[in-house]
């Protein structure tokens, strides 16, 4: 009998409890949920899979597992949850959708393989989920700043640039002022409305709203209050939230301040623009984003992993390493 070409045996991909929780496990005989207490089978890991990234606050108890997986000079898959939130469903439904990338979830570290996509998995999304891509437009006379959670780890970036998000809303307001003498509405993020409002008092900025939308929300987008605040908006800023997303959906002209924004490809980039914000082509931005994310009953099929591995080894650099991995 032929021995097995080495060629067609599939790399060992191991996610260590607890850096891989709350998401659903690739399926794939070559994919094992190991304890971090089993040594054996992580070293001989080829590959390694865990949900969120090193930053998040919450995960200090964590940090030393995914500090040894980022520098473990092996590859690593990152889970987060979908691009595409509006109606999107809630886990464990199999229509519940997850994505997946080399290195990071945000957009311009991670590698999500998203080159020229086709358009089959946007359509199919598009319609399982009933989204609407509104044409370009201003319904509103304001400028919707959309804020975010304190601590989350989507915010590394911003805390590396501004020292705090105080001085990051401080910051932001000044550039719109300088080129708009429009309305600006906040909207605090739903979780830690509390904390968010302190942020924007203790800021000392003047001339704004909160809006008073921010409570309506679902779990995993802005509900019926985002949109609410979308119609009354000119354009929309925003660090790198994911409502942006849904906010280019809807047609309004969006600001992304942070290439790691999903929605930075169709993102104006400066606040120069606020009057006369760039329409960006969509159409390609959407069939790319549909091959980030993939339900539950694809993910039991293994669909990520064999969307990912033609990248697999030679293509891979670590952003934060900054060193050619072994092929």
């Amino acid at each position: 009998m032929a021995k097995k070409s080495k060629k067609n045996i599939e790399p060992l991909i191991v996610a260590i409890k607890p850096a891989y929780r709350n998401h659903p496990i690739i399926g794939g005989n070559n994919v094992v949920l190991a304890d971090w207490e089993d040594k054996e089978t992580i070293d001989k890991a080829d590959i390694f899979l865990q949900s969120n990234i090193l930053e998040q606050k919450r995960q200090k108890k964590l940090g030393h597992i995914y500090k040894f997986i980022r520098f473990s000079g092996k590859p690593y898959i990152c889970a987060e949850s979908a691009v595409f939130r509006k109606n999107c469903a809630e886990y464990p439904s199999p229509r519940a959708y997850y994505r997946f990338s080399w290195w990071s979830y945000f957009q311009d570290e991670g590698d999500y393989n998203i080159s020229n996509c086709p358009s089959d998995r946007w359509e199919h999304i598009q319609k399982e989920q009933n989204i609407e891509i509104k044409d370009w437009r201003k319904p509103g006379d304001a400028i919707l700043v959309l804020l975010q959670r304190p601590g989350d780890s989507s915010l590394k970036n911003l805390m590396a640039r501004y020292g705090n998000y105080e001085k990051f809303l401080v910051a932001t307001i000044k550039e719109i002022r300088k080129y708009t003498d429009r309305k600006i509405i906040l909207r605090p993020h739903p979780n830690r409305i509390h904390s968010q409002l302190k942020i924007i008092k203790d800021s000392g900025i003047q001339n704004y709203e909160i809006s008073g939308n921010h409570q309506e929300s679902g779990l995993l987008h802005g509900g019926p209050g985002l949109y609410e605040d979308l119609n009354r908006a000119w354009a929309v800023v925003g660090f790198n939230s994911n409502a942006l997303t849904e906010s280019v959906c809807e047609g309004i002209p969006t600001f992304s301040i942070c290439p790691s924004s999903m929605a930075w490809p169709v993102s104006n980039k400066s606040l120069s623009r606020l009057e006369q914000p760039q329409m960006y082509d969509r159409t390609q931005w959407l069939n790319n984003l549909a091959y980030c994310q993939w339900n539950t009953k694809e993910i039991a099929q293994g669909l990520p992993w064999q969307h990912l591995k033609t990248l697999y080894p030679y293509n891979l650099v670590n952003p934060y390493c900054q060193n050619k991995l072994r092929t």
